[in-house]
């Protein structure tokens, strides 16, 4: 087996591990029912937001040291956090230490950058699409296989949803045994890296990267942490000096927000409309499984058809899901509707990361874009957290009529910003 092959399958197994949560489709379920006492609104307005403003708070940090440790010892420290936060969940009780746990998911979640990122410090980067490919694929088994696993558990009452915990936390130790066996990384993308910074930008520097505004960077003989600094900051204003870098990333920061805000809290809508349509099963584990295979599906057609209209579609389509799912008292439009969102919010994201991707022609740059970009994103939905829940304090279902407000709001943006390249193109067009 070549050796690009062996790292990736491991980290693969690695990945796959981690995503095995099967508690997670019912994590509201277990933190409302007989282990602890606590309220909906709690859940909602005191503990649910400390993990959105951790997780937003740690991200910065993680991806910047994950790149100055080589990833290996982030990847660790990730499989770590998910022992500690599944062991926080098992063995507690009080409110504060569910708020602790949260802390700790957030970094958990923090941490995921450096399973990401680590095989582009791995591998040449001919192999970039197969291991992008490769990679995302497994974190898809593993959400799926939780997601039908906890299902058919909790069904045929083999489990109670405070059992589920003990596979994830399972789970979570095997991944550190794999994380361990991980090769170490050599050489960093921005810092421990294998060429000094005026010899990497004259190798690196294509055609197209000359067309781009000059900076200032500072001889090779400045401190890593100098150097590091000017590369980065190099790499950052090069690429969103582009306006279509522009668009689309901000395309990718609102549609995750919107998506991960949705996903967060929506365990508790489907509580409140179950109790209103009189169903005693919930198919949570289901509808995530499902959710996720389709979604895999969304980001295939993703990959073969991305015309730029079409995400003003989709966000309107998310828009009305969203809407229906929570204005009809009934469970099963509220599966369906999340579902549809997650669909088209899995096409949405493929074809933005794609687009980026395209304008960008310095490879060490694009898991730094892709980070700003998913730090943007986090502080959207942590701003959303903060208005809707601990500013106005909104009802449940009053946050999802916003929500699907806000994705009706970003199609509508979106299809004028079309419309503007649109008169652009055809007014250069008619006037050559």
């Amino acid at each position: 087996m070549k050796n690009w092959l062996q790292v990736t399958l491991l980290l693969c197994i690695f990945g796959t591990l981690r995503e095995i949560r099967p508690s997670e489709p019912f994590v509201s379920e277990f933190l409302l029912g007989e282990w602890r006492n606590i309220t909906n609104e709690q859940l909602n307005q005191e503990v649910y937001p400390v993990g959105t403003y951790s997780y937003l708070a740690l991200l910065l940090v993680v991806f910047l040291i994950t790149d100055f440790l080589r990833f290996k010892p982030i990847i660790i420290l990730s499989g770590l956090s998910g022992i500690v936060l599944y062991g926080v969940l098992l063995w507690t009780k009080s409110l504060e230490w569910l708020q602790v746990s949260q802390f700790i998911y957030g970094l958990y979640m923090a941490t995921e950058v450096a399973y990401l990122t680590y095989i582009y410090a791995k591998v040449d980067s001919d192999k970039y699409p197969k291991v992008s490919s490769y990679t995302r694929m497994a974190i898809l088994i593993g959400r799926f296989l939780s997601g039908l696993s906890s299902q058919l558990l909790v069904l045929f009452h083999v489990m109670d949803y405070r059992q589920l915990n003990y596979i994830t936390f399972t789970a979570q130790i095997l991944s550190i045994f794999w994380a361990i066996w991980l090769p170490p990384v050599q050489y960093g993308i921005y810092f421990h890296r294998r060429h000094s910074l005026g010899n990497s930008l004259q190798m690196n520097t294509s055609p197209q990267e000359k067309e781009l505004p000059p900076y200032n960077v500072k001889p090779a003989s400045t401190s890593h942490f100098k150097e590091a600094a000017y590369l980065i900051v190099g790499h950052a204003r090069g690429a969103y000096s582009r306006p279509a870098v522009v668009a689309w990333s901000i395309l990718y920061a609102c549609a995750m927000a919107l998506f991960v805000q949705t996903q967060v809290y929506v365990q508790l809508l489907w509580i409140h409309v179950q109790a209103a349509s009189d169903v005693p099963i919930a198919y949570n584990g289901f509808v995530e499984a499902i959710q996720t295979l389709l979604g895999a599906g969304g980001a295939f057609v993703a990959s073969v058809y991305g015309n730029n209209l079409v995400p003003a579609f989709a966000a309107a389509l998310q828009g009305v899901a969203v809407f229906v799912g929570t204005f009809i008292p009934n469970i099963y439009f509220a599966y369906s509707g999340y579902i549809v969102m997650g669909i088209l919010y899995h096409y949405t994201i493929t074809l933005a990361s794609t687009k980026i991707a395209s304008q960008l022609s310095d490879e060490s740059c694009f898991g730094l874009i892709f980070g700003i970009n998913t730090f943007l994103g986090t502080a959207l939905q942590s701003l959303l957290t903060f208005i809707m829940i601990n500013h106005l304090s909104l009802s449940i279902v009053s946050q999802y009529f916003v929500i699907s407000g806000l994705f009706i709001i970003l199609a509508t943006l979106w299809f004028l910003i079309w419309a503007v390249q649109a008169c652009k193109k055809k007014q250069t067009v008619l006037s050559s």
